[in-house]
């Protein structure tokens, strides 16, 4: 869809797309850094989760910046 959009139309709807996943990966991100905040069991297991979910918001984070940066691409 992407590497197929010429027309100004389909250029909009590949923006759209792609701002709507750059949303959602931050979302996601925001999530996961709440959850790593969460206290729960043993400190072991709880370093270990909040370590698990910072990484994931982290990966969230990029991902969204690669779907931004791919959207801006388009204009």
């Amino acid at each position: 869809m992407i590497k197929e959009a010429n027309s100004p139309e389909s250029k909009q709807a590949a923006r759209s797309y792609l701002s709507s996943m750059a949303k959602e990966k931050e979302a996601n991100a925001v999530r996961h850094e709440k959850m790593a905040g969460n206290k729960g069991g043993k400190a072991i297991s709880e370093a270990k989760f909040k370590e698990h979910c910072l990484n994931l918001a982290k990966e969230f984070r990029a991902e969204a910046e690669e779907y931004k940066k791919a959207a801006d691409e388009l204009k």
